[in-house]
């Protein structure tokens, strides 16, 4: 036989040949390990941040700001009390 009538019986068989289709589950178990690595990368990166300097920085602290009730402020809308 020739190469050429080898390959062509070859590519008959390959094309006729069916894939089995996967395994059921493999879907979610594909998921499953997609959402471990994302919230392993979510952690180290909640992590790092919690170490860098600007978490440690004290935070400033700001004066109270002023209560807007009606009897405070001398001014306000037209026809309020």
């Amino acid at each position: 036989m020739s190469i050429r009538s080898e390959l062509r019986n070859l590519m008959r068989w390959l094309f006729r040949r069916r894939v089995p289709p996967p395994s059921p589950g493999t879907g979610q178990r594909y998921q499953a390990s997609e959402q471990a690595g994302a919230r392993r990368r979510l952690l180290e990166q909640a992590a790092r941040l919690r170490d860098s300097t600007l978490h440690r920085e004290l935070t400033q602290v700001l004066p109270t700001a002023p209560t807007w009730s009606r009897e405070r402020i001398p001014y306000g809308p037209k026809g309020c009390p």
